[in-house]
């Protein structure tokens, strides 16, 4: 028993170009001229580390005996992502859940993902555990790509340079790179025809080989 297979249907959404008014242009150009900074300061607790420390494997303990961080001593690599978070309220996120805080205008680019980033440590000068400090973000770079054909994204580069009392040299400078694209177009109800590639003919064909 053969089925004759209908022609496909897609769901065509609109398009991305649609949603680039004149007035959102502006504001994304505007954005990009002046855009946000962010400072917020933090003292590198002992207890706060501790809590990390209860949460990795490689100082939790259970590996090796367990080392209480003390004052005085070098944060490791990676650590001072504990610290320096914005307390934003919730009601003020994004759609997404991520702060509006260095990025562009939501309308239309409420979809943000993560493109890459680097560190760059002071040996020299490192940030210290019981130290106050300070952590400027800055955006360091807007690059706009796939305008002209209808496939917007805007890739930031966020800096975040960390600086400690007393210092005038960062201790810890970080690049967070972002792109961000536009909601997902909504659907269309139209559909689209769609073309089969198993036809009358063949299935006749079929039917008469296996019928043998």
């Amino acid at each position: 028993m053969y089925r004759r297979v209908q022609p496909r249907r897609g769901i065509r959404g609109r398009p991305y170009s649609t949603q680039l008014t004149p007035s959102r242009l502006n504001a994304l150009d505007k954005w990009i001229n002046s855009p946000d900074k962010l400072v917020l300061s933090d003292t590198i607790g002992r207890e706060h580390l501790s809590d990390l420390y209860i949460t990795l494997p490689t100082r939790d303990g259970t590996r090796k005996p367990y080392e209480e961080p003390q004052d005085s001593q070098p944060v490791q690599y990676g650590h001072h992502l504990a610290f320096f978070r914005p307390r934003t309220p919730e009601s003020m996120l994004k759609m997404d859940g991520t702060d509006p805080v260095l990025c562009p205008p939501s309308s239309p680019f409420t979809r943000r993902m993560w493109a890459g980033g680097r560190f760059e440590w002071n040996n020299a000068n490192p940030l210290l555990i019981g130290s106050r400090a300070t952590a400027s973000f800055s955006v360091a770079s807007v690059a706009r790509k796939g305008f002209e054909n209808g496939k917007p994204m805007v890739f930031v580069n966020q800096k975040i340079d960390i600086v400690q009392e007393g210092s005038l040299e960062p201790s810890v400078t970080e690049i967070r790179s972002h792109v961000y694209l536009p909601e997902n177009p909504k659907p269309s109800d139209k559909p689209r025809e769609g073309k089969s590639s198993f036809s009358e003919d063949s299935a006749a064909k079929s039917h008469h080989v296996l019928s043998q």
